[in-house]
């Protein structure tokens, strides 16, 4: 890939300058899933609390050029975008992992017709570059047991509905006593609640979750 890219330069996936697979323009273009102004007078978009998951926390706002490069991660082969999204969102995400010091990171997974499909896991490379910043392991422990709907246009009850049961603890592993689970969208957390649920079946006591970007 670095030959490659001395012989035809990359192009960033947020605004098609060349130079870089995501400039340092659009980098600093990324919003916060919340507004500071906001907080304690309007719910919170960048959490999430829910029933088997204790919180989720999203970083940006899921807008713009970081809609874009996720786009191009999850659906045209740039798994090279991992990395720096990673590195972005993690300085947002230290005292997330703060809460369960002795976390382990768990992505939620594709089912396996998907991850043959694409030839990755987006949510796996993410946890991947957070761990050594982070300084937390990484547990592909969750398994997609059945294919599911498309979430886009379900709404929370829905997807709900469409994901129960859908995720179980892989035989031969186990679920680590803290999980942070991690993805690349939070929008209504009904995959982060699932997954969660999936864990504590196996026996996580304590589950989080944590995103790069939140769609509202």
């Amino acid at each position: 890939m670095a030959l490659l890219d001395l012989v035809l330069p990359p192009s960033c996936s947020g605004c098609g300058r060349y130079g870089e697979r995501l400039c340092a323009a659009c980098r600093s273009s990324f919003l916060p899933a919340a507004k500071a102004a906001d907080r304690f007078v309007i719910p919170d978009p960048a959490v999430v609390v829910g029933d088997e998951l204790e919180v989720a926390v999203a970083v940006f706002a899921y807008e713009g050029a970081l809609r874009r490069v996720l786009s191009r991660l999850k659906y045209g082969g740039a798994a090279v975008l991992a990395r720096p999204l990673a590195e972005a969102a993690a300085p947002h995400l230290a005292a997330v992992a703060g809460l369960l010091p002795g976390g382990v990171l768990v992505p939620v997974p594709v089912h396996a017709a998907r991850l043959r499909q694409r030839g990755y896991n987006q949510a796996a490379l993410i946890a991947q570059h957070l761990s050594p910043i982070l300084g937390l392991p990484v547990a592909q422990v969750l398994v997609r047991l059945r294919p599911t709907q498309q979430q886009h246009r379900l709404n929370r009850a829905e997807r709900l509905r469409n994901l129960r049961l859908a995720f179980n603890v892989d035989q031969g592993s186990r679920a680590p006593p803290e999980a942070i689970l991690v993805d690349d969208i939070l929008t209504t957390s009904a995959t982060l609640e699932a997954c969660a649920a999936a864990l504590r079946r196996g026996g996580s006591t304590r589950v989080v979750g944590v995103t790069v970007a939140r769609e509202t």
